[in-house]
């Protein structure tokens, strides 16, 4: 007899052999470890922010405007030494205070933050590695070399003054030009130590471009 029985139901599995195991299933729990680890870093370190910026909007509306200016104030006492002179450019007059190889600097455009100055010499105010540089520019030659230097005197007045840098330039006596002499350096530098700047002679500078400074980098 022909069997016309039909279904749609699976059959069954065939059963295993013996012996037979079956192979693990792949795992990712170490991934998924590590995913979690990184995801508590992330949900703790924002806390952490938020908790940061609440703590400081508190303060920030807590102090008074007394309290701020004191900051401000307590803050700019400890500004890094920088300077940053334009020389002169007025007739100085002749009064045996400022030698004719001596420059002499505009304060009043000039920059001075946490520097005294002279007119002539910058006095360093604290102790420790300084970045110095100078640069003149000289419109007319000269027998003599076109030099220029900066000098150090220390606070001891018993030390002779001391050339710490220097530079030179030349000019063709035959036609008009210009000539820079610049200099730059990374010197430890003593509370109270005067700096300045020399030249062959004033009279054969442009008076437009010169300028000479400096500015604490280390203690």
């Amino acid at each position: 007899m022909i069997n016309t029985f039909h279904t749609s139901y699976n059959p069954p599995p065939v059963p295993p052999r013996a012996g037979y195991t079956r192979p693990p299933l792949p795992s990712n729990t170490p991934l998924v470890k590590f995913l979690s680890v990184m995801l508590l870093l992330l949900m703790m370190l924002t806390f952490g922010g938020f908790l940061y910026l609440f703590q400081k909007l508190n303060v920030a509306t807590s102090t008074s405007p007394q309290q701020a200016a004191a900051r401000i104030a307590e803050a700019s006492h400890y500004k890094r030494p920088a300077a940053h002179m334009y020389r002169l450019k007025e007739r100085v007059p002749k009064d045996g205070r400022f030698p004719n190889q001596q420059l002499v600097w505009d304060e009043e455009h000039s920059l001075l933050n946490a520097v005294r100055s002279t007119g002539d010499t910058l006095i360093i105010p604290h102790p420790g590695l300084y970045f110095i540089y100078s640069h003149v520019t000289f419109s007319r030659s000269s027998s003599s070399s076109l030099k220029q230097g900066i000098w150090s005197k220390l606070p001891n007045k018993d030390n002779d003054d001391v050339e710490i840098l220097k530079s030179y330039c030349s000019l063709n006596p035959s036609k008009e030009d210009l000539c820079t002499a610049s200099l730059s350096g990374v010197i430890r530098l003593q509370e109270g130590q005067q700096l300045y700047v020399k030249v062959t002679n004033t009279s054969l500078l442009n008076k437009n471009s010169c300028s000479f400074g400096l500015f604490k980098i280390q203690e």
